[in-house]
């Protein structure tokens, strides 16, 4: 909270002394001084206050903020290169919600609730899990997100979207009572509007129908889109509304969670957005490879308690209240499941304590003993998550990353490309997705546990975005898993070590540059 309260005081003297120098100018123009010369001295004057302003900023917030070295000494080169205008993109990108508690209603809401939902579950679901790695994580996620180990779930894994798709609709259509859905973004195209008239459908039949979208990701979304929904009964609602996009810096903290919850008896989480490029009808991209897993049984209290505590924040409705999560949880179909599948669902974002997701990644990474599999559309990493990685290659874990053959970002496609050669000199084994564009995020370890969910392997999904991820222990589905993973691999090129580093300067160049960016992001 120190370096918030610095920020606050600096900006007050800042607007302090600009207001005495605007005064001071018109009490010269009365005065009859030449009001072009007036106007110079005082823009000028201003820019030198802004100038010393920053330098301060420099020591009084990056350095008492104790945030990595690398982080910090790239915005003072941000600040000191370009101080107007790097102080005003340290407000909208740099700083530290997570420290500053910028949500701090929703951080207590979402801690009260998980909390009892934790004490609430049966004590015997420890008991599925053996020592060793699965134990070690079911403990961390406990510890660092409430994430209550579910032990009775059945689980469908679609890494084809259409097929996906058709899913979640056939899904939707069967809804009786609510549909609860969550997005990162939607198109106001053919796919769009197809779920758009059977969202509207359902909303006329008396279904409950809830929806968070993310405002930035939806800014293209017409207002006709918007307006049907809700004229239809579709509660719509956007997640942390930008009226002002260029002068609010909470843009930069965006809903990145894909789920649907269907009268609280199946749920759908994976990295699937809603549009025909996702379904592959884009020519540029072609095929899009993504995941999706189908959750019945008791995963669904986690997937339900999370979209309840999300629809608190963004509409102010507390759908807890009065015993509502029982009318929100279909228990009878929860516990027809009888297939032992242990399931911890994990969300992270600022307004938690800790980076959940990123620790879980590192822990299981860290801790693997013969193989790691990832797929993933961007490789943006910090240094401890890097050092993990190699660490594992170097100690004859088998480590196989599959990313995009092509960018859909530049800066995020480049700097990726940033950390192969040192990642290819430690044995681990990069593969480009040739098939069409890989947009799934998967973490399998030593084939005992499965991460799926809405989370990249990067910095902006470990510290900035809301994202969930399914850890999932089930021989069988991590199995299922592996041999989807196979099959991607059919379709992508091994990127040889001797022939990467025959690259040109161009691309270097564009590598080095991107990745200087990557702690900013």
């Amino acid at each position: 909270m120190g370096s918030q309260k610095a920020l606050d005081t600096v900006l007050m003297i800042l607007a302090l002394l600009v207001s005495l120098l605007l005064v001071a100018s018109a009490i010269q123009i009365l005065r009859g001084g030449d009001i072009l010369q007036t106007f110079t001295q005082v823009t000028m004057q201003v820019i030198y206050i802004i100038f010393a302003i920053t330098i301060v900023l420099i020591v009084l917030i990056l350095v008492l903020e104790n945030s990595s070295p690398v982080h910090t000494l790239a915005w003072i080169m941000v600040l000191i290169f370009l101080p107007v205008v790097g102080f005003i993109f340290y407000l909208f990108f740099g700083r530290n919600w997570r420290k500053i508690n910028l949500f701090n209603r929703k951080e207590l809401f979402d801690k009260q609730v998980l909390e009892g939902l934790v004490s609430s579950f049966p004590a015997y679901s420890q008991q599925f899990l053996e020592d060793g790695l699965e134990h070690k994580l079911h403990r961390l996620l406990k510890n660092n997100s409430k994430a209550i180990l579910t032990s009775f779930n059945e689980i469908e894994l679609f890494s084809d979207t259409a097929v996906a798709f058709n899913a979640i609709c056939e899904g939707i259509r069967a809804a009786e009572h609510h549909v609860h859905l969550e997005y990162f973004s939607i198109a106001a195209d053919a796919t769009g509007n197809y779920l758009k008239d059977l969202l509207i459908q359902k909303a006329r039949e008396g279904v409950e129908v809830r929806f968070i979208y993310d405002d930035v990701a939806c800014w293209r979304l017409p207002r006709s889109f918007k307006r049907d929904l809700r004229r239809a009964g579709v509660r719509f609602v956007p997640f942390m509304p930008v009226w002002i996009p260029l002068l609010n810096s909470r843009m930069n903290y965006r809903n990145h969670r894909k789920l649907v919850v269907v009268d609280g008896k199946v749920g759908y989480l994976g990295g699937l957005n809603i549009g025909d490029q996702y379904l592959g009808k884009d020519p540029y991209f072609g095929y899009w490879r993504d995941s999706l897993a189908i959750f019945r049984g008791q995963s669904i209290l986690s997937l339900q308690a999370i979209f309840m505590v999300d629809w608190n924040f963004v509409s102010g409705e507390d759908l807890l209240a009065d015993d509502g999560f029982a009318r929100y949880v279909n228990s009878v179909e929860i516990n027809k499941v009888k297939h032992i599948s242990a399931v911890q669902v994990v969300a992270s974002g600022p307004d938690t304590n800790h980076a959940n997701i990123l620790q879980l990644y590192f822990s299981a990474i860290a801790n693997a003993h013969h193989s790691i599999r990832i797929n993933t559309p961007y490789l943006i990493l910090n240094e401890a998550l890097l050092m993990a990685i190699k660490t594992a290659a170097i100690s004859g874990v088998k480590v196989q990353i599959i990313l995009p053959a092509k960018p859909d970002h530049f800066i995020v496609y480049w700097g990726s490309r940033s950390y192969f050669s040192e990642l290819l000199d430690a044995g681990v084994e990069i593969y480009e997705y040739t098939r069409g564009f890989m947009h799934a995020k998967i973490l399998i370890v030593d084939d005992e546990i499965l991460g799926l969910g809405t989370a990249n392997m990067d910095l902006r999904s470990f510290n900035h975005n809301f994202e969930l991820t399914a850890l999932v222990y089930d021989d069988w589905t991590v199995d299922k898993a592996s041999d989807a993973f196979s099959e991607d691999l059919s379709y992508a090129r091994r990127i040889a070590a001797d022939e990467f580093e025959r690259r040109g300067l161009v691309e270097r160049s564009k590598e080095s540059i991107c990745r200087l960016f990557s702690p900013l992001l």
